[in-house]
């Protein structure tokens, strides 16, 4: 979660250091990306603290089967 907002941050700082030199639509569009993007792991976020994780289907045991025998192996060849 940490190293998501470091990324927001860290994009969100050179969004605004390239503004300078770009237009200011191109930034808007950028910085509407980003709050799109958090917005996005906000409400993932909140559904996960909301429902509690559900317990993983475990397999069903299986009922033991008799081992098959070992193959038989090719006896080797005289030189």
């Amino acid at each position: 979660m940490e190293s998501v907002l470091r990324h927001v941050d860290a994009t969100l700082g050179r969004a605004l250091t390239r503004a300078r030199t770009r237009s200011a639509g191109v930034l808007r569009k950028q910085i509407s990306g980003l709050q799109s993007g958090l917005k996005k792991l906000s409400g993932g976020l909140e559904q996960l603290e909301a429902k509690p994780p559900a317990a993983s289907p475990k397999r069903g045991d299986r009922p033991a089967t008799a081992s098959k025998p070992a193959r038989a192996r090719k006896p080797k060849k005289a030189a």
